[in-house]
């Protein structure tokens, strides 16, 4: 199966669903009374420092859209260390699903919030839920919380203002919080500079899917003008490009929109990166 068809697998027959007797630890998110939940359930066997998980499990309410990736979750925690299962994001997930793109995730995945609260109330750590205190809220016209932007921009490699406010709404009301969502990205760029993206080792689909992320955002203004790049093939570091709409009959716009991908591809995935029609 592809990731795609994995990842809608795990939603349609989700694993590990359902509550867990005897449970060592649950971890909430959202609020069952007001409709939207998640309830992560840990069994931990083990002596410190080698407790590991050795049952898990979890429950939805009205979150049909968080099946799929708490459901793959829960396969990457079993069996796993207290100390490595804290440290399993986004991208692990994608991993498991076999390179999945990041953009086909939800924006916030509340199972990864559920685990890491089921593992500190097994620590003894007090989490007082989704308050104000542990998660604050980023845009309150819509009260979305700020984890929810963060998880965004990590999750889908946004980079500018815009592209979270699509993503995720906050900020489409009054505007009031775009400058805490600048922040946000400025936090996530300084945390993944060029070179360490380079570094790591990406299969090529992965490669696909964070050039397509990339690339959405570089040609945003081309788009507006009725012209875009397809993204056609790639070939090592060799990205090739069709150039469509407005941009057959326009050189220069067409050079301007190759250097613009061009550029944002060495500055934000990888510097050997090149860009040709």
């Amino acid at each position: 199966m592809t990731p795609l068809e994995l990842l809608d697998d795990h939603a349609r027959r989700p694993r590990n669903i359902g509550k867990l007797l005897n449970a060592s630890a649950v971890g909430d998110v959202g609020s069952i009374v007001a409709g939207d939940a998640l309830r992560f359930y840990l069994k931990v066997e083990g002596q410190a420092p080698a407790e590991r998980v050795a049952g898990v499990r979890f429950q939805v309410f009205n979150c049909q859209a968080q099946l799929g990736p708490s459901s793959a979750l829960t396969e990457l925690v079993m069996g796993r260390g207290l100390a490595e299962a804290a440290e399993l994001t986004a991208g692990d997930i994608c991993s498991h699903l076999g390179g999945l793109d990041h953009l086909e995730l939800p924006p916030r995945i509340w199972a990864l919030d559920g685990l890491r609260a089921a593992l500190a109330t097994w620590e003894g750590r007090e989490l007082a839920g989704d308050s104000d205190v542990e998660h604050p809220q980023l845009c309150r016209c819509l009260g979305i919380p700020e984890e929810t932007v963060r998880q965004a921009i990590s999750v889908r490699l946004l980079a500018s203002i815009d592209s979270v406010v699509a993503a995720t709404t906050a900020g489409s009301r009054c505007g009031s919080c775009r400058v805490d969502i600048a922040v946000l990205l400025d936090a996530q760029a300084s945390a993944q500079k060029p070179e360490a993206v380079a570094a790591v080792a990406l299969n090529r689909m992965q490669l696909m899917a964070r050039i397509r992320s990339c690339a959405g955002q570089a040609l945003e203004s081309v788009r507006s003008q009725g012209g875009d790049l397809e993204l056609w093939d790639l070939q090592g570091t060799v990205l090739t490009v069709r150039l469509r709409g407005t941009l057959q009959a326009d050189a220069a716009l067409a050079g301007q929109a190759m250097a613009a991908l061009d550029a944002a591809l060495k500055s934000v995935v990888d510097p050997t990166l090149s860009v040709v029609a």
